[in-house]
């Protein structure tokens, strides 16, 4: 869609505004999809901020300093408010550190595994490479009574780490 500056007989009263030659007629599919996906992002960003951000009230009056009954009910109920928003903040904050801290946990719980693991494949592959070598030098007799099958089930195979 092409801009340009109008410059009718009534530019003055305009300012000079800018707008839209031919009309919004011009827009491509890929303007359309484009200020679409614009509109949905502005939207889902309009309902978080209106459902998550905690609402705050600055303007908290004392709580008897000249104040009739219905006025002392007014602070108290705003009262209330500030401290469950102030507890449910506390409570969120907990939440989240209790979260990291077992996340961490088991982060290194497999760490460790995985090295154990990978530390006991080495050995694996070490007693095998030995009965082969053994094998080898002996003839071409399997080791330890085995068929040549049993042996080689694993060879060529690579033990897939496990999630």
């Amino acid at each position: 869609m092409s801009i340009q500056a109008y410059t009718g007989p009534s530019a003055s009263a305009n300012h000079g505004a800018i707008v839209p030659v031919g009309g919004a007629q011009e827009l491509t599919q890929e303007e359309y999809e484009k200020r679409q996906k614009d509109a949905a992002e502005l939207e889902e960003k309009l309902k978080f901020i209106t459902e998550k951000v905690p609402t705050r009230i600055c303007q908290v009056m004392g709580s008897n300093a000249g104040a009739g009954s219905g006025e002392f009910h007014m602070y108290r109920m705003a009262r209330r408010r500030e401290m469950m928003r102030q507890d449910r903040m506390e409570e969120e904050a907990k939440q989240k550190d209790l979260d990291a801290e077992f996340e961490a946990k088991q982060a290194a719980l497999r760490q460790a595994e995985e090295e154990k693991t990978a530390k006991r494949r080495a050995k694996r592959m070490k007693k095998k490479t030995k009965r082969r070598k053994k094998a080898g030098a002996d003839g071409d007799a399997p080791a330890a009574g085995g068929t040549e099958s049993e042996q080689s089930d694993d060879e060529g195979v690579e033990q897939v780490g496990l999630d």
